[in-house]
């Protein structure tokens, strides 16, 4: 009986077999047709589809210094001591490539008032660009042309008043202004206009453009800065040239300012020099003159001399001790009077990119 169930199952499957093989053939070859139409699919949407926005497209930059001093100011009538502060900032630049081998860019740097009540102060720095092969372009509050190449190679030491002579003449950094860019190989060319609408003058408030060449450890640079004034127009040239001998260096800039005559044309000098004696220790020397054309009862000609030494902990973090005498051409008690100052003081950079 048993064996009679065993045969009819062998039958039975026998003719199955042959079914199911031709059923089983005509799926493998349904399911292969299948996949290469998805295969097929999916490569002409990967080469349709326009790259993805991802985060190795953007870069972020968050930065800062924060440079709190003590120090006493002595002159002939009173000495008096302060905590202050040498400019402290915090701030935060971003890059994004950009699908056409550009680069849009952005900064925002805000003052940290150390010697106040350490609040977030006025912006620094504030504005967005775009970046290629044509150069760079900037719209918003930036650095001008004559502090770029002019005064910041003379901006060496712990203070807010620097450059020395530069700091009693001349712009640091503009709002509403929108700047243009371009390296030529070691030479770099700058300019930009500050457009306020708010002002009654028409094109633009000013304008500053200069050129910078950097060669084997030495930059020259030259510039030109017009602006209107109550009254006149200020025409500014000034050149600096900077050099560096292993561990020494020094650094010149000079500016001649016309604002028309009649006891308002300046000058500005300031020579420095920078000596790293080691690892540790710098020594920092400068000197600048300040000069006008004004009746000796409004000049502010003033003559200044630094000296600093500098203990370098490591590179994000010194302390520095400073000299600076301070002496007025036509010294006028109450109001400009010599003096001597001694500072002490602390900076810590950081400097983080994700």
């Amino acid at each position: 009986m048993n064996n009679f169930k065993i045969k009819k199952s062998l039958i039975a499957l026998a003719l199955v077999l042959p079914a199911f093989a031709s059923y089983a053939e005509t799926s493998e070859e349904s399911l292969k047709k299948q996949l290469t139409e998805i295969q097929t699919r999916l490569a002409q949407l990967e080469e349709s589809k326009e790259p993805a926005a991802t985060s190795d497209n953007t870069s972020i930059n968050f930065y800062g210094s924060l440079r709190p001093t003590f120090g006493l100011t002595s002159t002939d009538s009173a000495d008096s001591w302060d905590v202050g502060d040498a400019l402290s900032r915090i701030g935060i630049a971003a890059e994004h490539k950009l699908s056409n081998g550009m680069t849009g860019f952005a900064k925002g740097e805000f003052k940290v008032q150390i010697q106040g009540d350490a609040s977030f102060g006025d912006a620094r720095k504030a504005y967005v660009g775009i970046k290629g092969d044509f150069g760079r372009v900037a719209i918003g509050k930036q650095d001008t042309t004559q502090y770029a190449i002019i005064g910041d190679p003379v901006d060496i030491f712990n203070r807010a008043s620097t450059p020395l002579a530069y700091d009693d003449a001349s712009p640091f950094r503009q709002q509403e202004m929108v700047s243009y860019r371009k390296n030529f190989g070691n030479l770099e060319f700058r300019i930009e206009g500050q457009f306020k609408g708010e002002t009654d003058i028409e094109g633009s408030d000013l304008v500053n453009g200069g050129f910078k060449y950097s060669g084997d450890s030495f930059t020259l640079a030259a510039a030109y800065l017009t602006r209107d004034m109550p009254g006149t127009d200020e025409n500014t040239v000034g050149v600096s040239g900077s050099k560096s001998f292993g561990d020494l260096y020094v650094a010149a800039a000079y500016q001649d300012i016309d604002r028309g005559g009649n006891g308002q044309d300046r000058t500005t000098i300031d020579l420095v020099g920078a000596y790293k004696i080691n690892e540790t220790y710098k020594v920092k020397m400068g000197y600048s003159i300040f000069s006008d054309d004004l009746v000796p009862v409004d000049s502010k000609e003033i003559t200044r001399i630094n000296a600093t030494v500098e203990w370098h902990g490591s590179p994000d973090f010194y302390l520095f001790a400073e000299v600076q005498n301070n002496s007025y051409d036509d010294e006028v008690a109450g109001s400009k009077e010599d003096s001597n100052q001694f500072i002490v003081g602390m900076r810590y950079n950081f400097d983080y990119s994700f």
